[in-house]
């Protein structure tokens, strides 16, 4: 085992090269995930646990690339081992992030379904099933269903193991243990964990939501199985054909385990980062407290495409200051203050430029803060105070609200321009209702707790 990577031939070292290249490419890709992790594709599709699981997929490819690349210093032993905890703990970790988001969706739709139920006797029966799969959400339950389950997947190749075989395994390199028949059973027990794996893949996408899936969930899911059930059969040809020269120069049945680890990262975090371009991150801060109605049409608003669209429209109807002062505000509470004076010069004194139609009570609010008060005094510090206090223009914000969605929203709704606010709207009421469903796992105290309102734009799966 003391010769070096020099006497691998130049096809088969290429190769490792490539692979060692891509495995260090993954880590990067990992954090850019856990970083954006506030972003629609990405949250729902549980980024801790998905994280976890490429971690352990990255781990696999660049170990086995590098380990393939100094095959001659390796133990055969070693890297048996070393594939086959990493290979269990990563498709062990799949599985169960994937029954993660199918007990979630569950829950979804229960929660829905007790919400809009009106029989008693029902509404009892779901409290109890929602009861239950809370319980399976728990993060300590699923940390304890990992750790329980993986330990159970790994003690079968114990059972073929012995003190002479595994010294037998670890005085020989990878280079030269393809002919040990240990390690030929070792492969075998490995391909059919593998192969209960991808089958558990299957049936799993099959019942993940089909109507909530505008994250790509159920899609990312199907085809990263069927990627792997094509290396897996790939894998068992490698096997079942690992005398030939091809197979036994390029360690064949080797270098498959490093590309089924990029196609997980591939499916679970790369995918997701390329669709979350152009979305915007899911902190629903600027419509909290809101009904669902103005939070979709304050969400929208937030866009800019939604912004440039609804501004347009305003125009046309000879009310575009309420859009104009409901984007001061809004720009004032994202970052944390400004010149809150102006703002109130510009919308809300009378006889301002662009004087809003807000009630009297709420104008005369605002006076006595900024005109009112001040008359004959000069009070240290208020106008700074003022202009840091990022809800100042909360209850203004919330008037402007409710005046876009009563009298503009609707006539928006059948122009040309608001086409696809519907869709936004749909989209909305999913995202915020899976979002209920995550804070309410938290929770202890309401099991059921949920707006109500979000049922209504919330389709079921037959």
């Amino acid at each position: 085992m003391q010769r070096n990577l020099y006497e691998i031939e130049p096809g088969p070292l290429g190769v490792y090269v490539v692979l060692v290249f891509v495995s260090c490419c993954l880590p990067v890709a990992i954090g850019v995930f856990v970083r954006r992790r506030k972003f629609p594709t990405i949250r729902y599709a549980n980024p801790r646990q998905t994280a976890f699981c490429s971690s352990m997929a990255a781990v696999l490819s660049l170990g086995g690339s590098c380990m393939l690349l100094n095959q001659h210093a390796v133990a055969c032993g070693t890297f048996n081992a070393f594939l086959f905890v990493f290979v269990v703990v990563t498709l062990f970790g799949l599985a169960l992030n994937q029954l993660t988001l199918v007990l979630t969706f569950n829950l979804t739709q229960h929660l829905v379904n007790h919400h809009a139920d009106t029989s008693d006797q029902n509404k009892a029966k779901s409290v109890v099933r929602i009861m239950r799969l809370r319980r399976l959400l728990q993060p300590r339950a699923i940390v304890v269903k990992w750790m329980v389950g993986t330990l159970l997947w790994l003690l079968p190749p114990v059972a073929i193991l012995d003190h002479a075989s595994v010294a037998h395994m670890q005085s020989l390199s990878v280079a030269d243990c393809i002919e040990i028949p240990l390690n030929v059973a070792m492969n075998f027990v490995l391909l059919a964990l593998v192969g209960v794996f991808i089958a558990s893949f299957g049936v799993l996408a099959h019942y993940l939501s089909k109507v909530i899936d505008n994250f790509g969930l159920r899609r990312r899911y199907q085809t990263m199985g069927r990627l792997l059930a094509v290396l897996f059969v790939l894998e068992a040809i490698a096997i079942e054909y690992r005398e030939t020269y091809w197979v036994a120069t390029y360690k064949l049945r080797y270098v498959i385990l490093p590309i089924a680890g990029f196609v997980v990262v591939g499916c679970q975090v790369v995918w997701p980062l390329v669709h979350s371009r152009h979305e915007l991150p899911v902190h629903f801060t600027v419509a909290e407290g809101h009904g669902s109605k103005l939070a979709v049409l304050e969400d929208y608003l937030a866009t800019p495409d939604g912004y440039l669209m609804f501004s347009a429209f305003a125009r046309l109807e000879f009310s575009f200051e309420n859009v104009v002062a409901w984007k001061a505000a809004f720009e004032f509470r994202l970052h944390g203050g400004g010149d809150a004076y102006a703002i109130y010069k510009a919308y809300m004194a009378v006889g301002a430029p662009m004087e809003t139609n807000i009630p009297d009570a709420l104008r005369q609010h605002y006076h006595r803060i900024f005109a009112k008060d001040r008359k004959g005094k000069v009070v240290l510090g208020l106008a700074s105070a003022i202009d840091h206090d990022s809800a100042v223009f909360d209850l203004f914000r919330d008037a402007i609200l409710k005046l876009m969605a009563l009298d503009t929203l609707p006539r928006f709704q059948h122009h040309a321009l608001g086409q696809h606010y519907d869709t936004f709207a749909q989209s909305q009421a999913q995202e915020r209702l899976l979002s209920n469903v995550l804070k309410s796992l938290d929770q202890l105290g309401n099991p059921i707790a949920m707006d109500r309102s979000l049922t209504q734009h919330m389709p079921l799966d037959k």
